[in-house]
């Protein structure tokens, strides 16, 4: 009966060498980092990449934003209330002044974005053209 190790061993190794240019200020960053973790650039580099492409992250979560006025400054706070509950400040101390350029920059940015996917009605939904088929009758 052959074990696992004996295997494993008999398996052909199927390595591929990848290599990169640094300036000479981050290798000297990883020369360090391997320093102190006692271990080689290729170890150092085999893990970061093992670890970061073997678990990819959310980098997303859902939540509605809330903005909250604070009576005690004449300020307001600008808060995410994540669908799990939690709420995050993201921003605090905003003036009145603050909010309203934003909500005209926002306004500006939906315009230009409406103008660029021909929506000319508020009610409209984003269809793509694939589905409605036929000639490109100047879109």
């Amino acid at each position: 009966m052959v074990t696992i190790k004996e295997y494993a061993l008999r398996m052909p190794k199927e390595y591929v060498s990848v290599s990169t240019r640094l300036p000479k200020t981050d290798a000297l960053f990883l020369e360090n980092s391997c320093k102190r973790e006692n271990k080689t650039p290729s170890e150092y580099i085999r893990d970061l990449i093992q670890k970061n492409s073997h678990s990819p992250k959310n980098t997303f979560l859902s939540g509605q934003n809330k903005i909250k006025y604070n009576k005690t400054t004449n300020s307001f706070n600008w808060i995410v209330q994540l669908d799990f509950g939690q709420e995050v400040e993201v921003l605090s101390n905003l003036s009145l002044e603050f909010l309203k350029n934003f909500q005209n920059e926002i306004q500006e940015s939906i315009k230009e974005r409406n103008q660029w996917v021909h929506q000319t009605k508020d009610d409209s939904v984003d269809i793509p053209k694939e589905l409605v088929g036929g000639e490109d009758e100047g879109i």
